[in-house]
């Protein structure tokens, strides 16, 4: 038979173990609000129950319960909906961070308004036809050239906050590529490096026989935060026996990088000789790499690197288009005051061939490119000088369809740009709002599984108390037993 002190040793283990309960009860309440913290719970169990060992009865346990004991803190998880939030978050990167830049871009153009670029366009032209109506007026010539300097230099200050922009995504001062791609790749090696340090701490935890829940939220947080950046998938070591909690490789844009998370490399960014940009992992020459510039389209694999460079690609076709612009303004206005038979439509008409010809002498010079687009200096210090005997015909420029713009005017070649910018940025916010939508009802799934529940932690908290008082109340009543027994049978 169990010892007189048999049944205060089941009562202390239920004290110990509701105790226990109520412990990690209050430590998911603690963290309701701790981002990406799973719930945590006892897996509460009855010990081995004791055996009374007789002459004819086998000496195994099953005669006499010994109470309950708490064999491990469970972390309430679900890989499945990790890897679904992991695949969300990395479809939502890719959108996501290109609409702060396209909005800087579509801010830079500040239309519609009364002072941007377009209206600039009418006034300028506008300026020519008054001044056909009076070539040899000064004061008509003066505002031509005035207006053309403003144009210009909206032009040119328009160019370089897309410059800017660009430059602020990815640019290479000399010391290394750097903006926030760079500064994104930079955070991955620090992810990395930090999952590699959890696994090693988590594995020696697990050898221990302990369960290292804290740790393995860390890791998954990181997991997660480093699958906005790119496409990212875990294999884990096998498990022929007791977990070890040991990611063996992580996979970047599916198996272009393969990364030892026990011996990790360092990512690279940059430039290559094609001026494409290109990341690449490790040092080795013959480490794998990916051409961002030649896969950033690709919104199926997603990840906010991919989308940024995306960004940048858009951003440098509006920068072009700009230029392209400008300099088709400048070359036609050059063309058609040098011949008075230039007709846009008619290349036999195109002066370009002649040795004579500049284009740089008549009205504009330079490009945006080379932030030198202006009015020549001749007549920004002598609007008089200029030839008003053309006027009429700059001014017919207006209407006339430029080849090179894909046959659109001056006008309309600048309102297909700014729809492109307007079209980049609702697409980029239009998918970005999706794919959130998306991510949430993830997320609120899995949370569901793995968040705290306030209303379910009290109620635990009360079953436990109660747990707790029932088993204090067998303690006192069997402590009111033995006094009787010691005390006062004799």
């Amino acid at each position: 038979m169990p010892g007189t002190f048999f049944g205060l040793e089941i009562a202390r283990r239920g004290l110990k173990v509701h105790q226990h309960a109520l412990d990690i009860t209050g430590h998911n309440l603690a963290n309701a609000s701790t981002p990406g913290y799973s719930r945590q719970e006892a897996v509460i169990r009855v010990t081995d129950p004791y055996t009374n060992p007789g002459l004819n009865s086998s000496v195994t346990p099953g005669q006499f319960g010994s109470g309950v004991g708490v064999d491990s803190i469970r972390r309430i998880k679900d890989e499945y909906l990790d890897n679904g939030v992991r695949q969300a978050v990395t479809a939502t990167g890719y959108w996501q961070d290109q609409i702060n830049f396209l909005q800087r871009a579509e801010a830079a153009f500040g239309e519609p308004a009364t002072t941007g670029i377009g209206d600039r366009i009418v006034d300028f032209f506008k300026a020519w036809m008054n001044l056909n109506n009076n070539p040899q007026d000064d004061g008509a010539k003066a505002a031509v050239v005035e207006l053309g300097n403003e144009l210009a230099t909206l032009m040119s200050s328009t160019y370089k906050q897309l410059e800017d922009i660009e430059k602020s995504i990815a640019s290479d001062p000399g010391t290394g590529l750097a903006g926030s791609l760079a500064d994104q790749v930079n955070r991955i090696n620090d992810i990395i490096t930090q999952i590699s340090d959890l696994t090693t701490q988590i594995k020696k935890i697990y050898a221990l026989g302990q369960q290292p829940n804290d740790l393995l939220d860390n890791r998954d947080q990181l997991l997660e935060e480093l699958s906005e950046y790119a496409p990212v998938k875990v294999e884990r070591a096998p498990l022929p026996g007791s977990p070890t909690g040991e990611i063996t490789k992580i996979f970047l844009f599916d198996s272009t990088f393969e990364i030892d998370i026990n011996n990790p490399q360092q990512f690279n960014i940059s430039f290559n000789a094609a001026k494409e940009v290109e990341l690449v992992y490790g040092t080795d020459p013959s480490a794998p790499s990916l051409n961002l510039t030649q896969k950033c389209d690709d919104a199926q694999q997603g990840g906010s690197l991919l989308g940024l460079e995306y960004a940048r690609q858009n951003v440098t076709d509006f920068r072009t288009m700009l230029n392209q612009l400008a300099v088709k303004m400048k070359e036609e206005i050059a063309k058609t005051m040098f011949s008075a038979n230039y007709d846009p439509s008619d290349p036999s008409t195109d002066p370009s061939n002649d040795p004579s010809f500049d284009v740089d002498e008549h009205f504009f010079e330079g490009d945006l490119g080379s932030h030198s687009f202006k009015v020549i200096k001749d007549l920004s210090d002598n609007p008089g000088d200029l030839d008003g005997t053309k006027a009429g015909d700059v001014a017919s420029l207006r209407d006339k369809n430029i080849t090179a713009l894909k046959g659109n005017t001056f006008e309309q070649y600048y309102g297909l740009l700014v729809t492109e910018v307007g079209s980049g940025v609702k697409s980029a916010g239009g998918m970005a709002e999706n794919q959130a939508a998306i991510s949430k009802q993830i997320i609120a799934l899995r949370d569901s599984v793995s968040g705290v529940s306030i209303d379910e932690e009290l109620t635990r908290m009360v079953q436990f108390q109660y747990g707790f008082q029932a088993s204090a109340r067998v303690i006192n009543t069997l402590d009111s037993m033995l006094d009787v027994i010691i005390n006062r049978l004799f």
